[in-house]
């Protein structure tokens, strides 16, 4: 499933809206790091609170900092629990890491607000016209709006680990 239209080092998991791939790309940059590769950027956690109310986490993959980046609306409430003063600190480590550049930059928030060009988006693409490797996910329903944001650049990704690897090595 690979859909390689540049060299662009721009590596992008594909997968369905119900299934994040957090784990997964957590995985694959803690593998990386305990393979002596320099990694920065932010992996999300998302999960349910004990009120059962979501609750999503950005960790800063050099320092371990995290992130809250939802917050609680009260019940009944259907609209968006993403916290933007939070996202907005977090987008730091993302400048951080484009000044003093990793060997990748792992950014695992691609979806509503990304989808709208802000979020994670600028800092991510900043990163990739800078020409720094960077892997990020992103749910199928976001593909249409990626495909306008991204100019058709990077590799799509099935979500397997293998895959993950092959793309890294193309990297080099």
């Amino acid at each position: 499933m690979s859909d390689e239209t540049s060299d662009v080092r721009l590596g992008v998991i594909l997968h369905p809206q119900r299934e994040p791939r957090e784990r997964l790309l957590a995985g694959f940059a803690a593998a990386l790091r305990e393979r002596g590769t320099d990694v920065g950027g932010l992996v999300q956690r998302t999960s349910h609170d004990a009120d059962g109310d979501l609750r999503m986490e950005l960790t800063d993959l050099r320092t371990g900092r995290i992130y809250v980046i939802s917050e609680k609306l009260g019940p009944g409430s259907s609209a968006c629990c993403l916290s933007a003063p939070a996202l907005i600190e977090a987008s730091q480590v993302l400048r951080r890491e484009i000044e003093a550049p990793p060997a990748l930059l792992v950014v695992s928030k691609f979806a509503g607000l990304e989808a709208e060009g802000r979020g994670l988006a600028p800092d991510m693409f900043e990163a990739v016209s800078r020409g720094i490797p960077v892997l990020t996910t992103l749910a199928s329903h976001h593909k249409p709006r990626w495909d306008t944001l991204a100019g058709g650049v990077g590799t799509m990704l099935p979500a397997e680990e293998e895959a993950l690897w092959r793309w890294w090595e193309g990297t080099k």
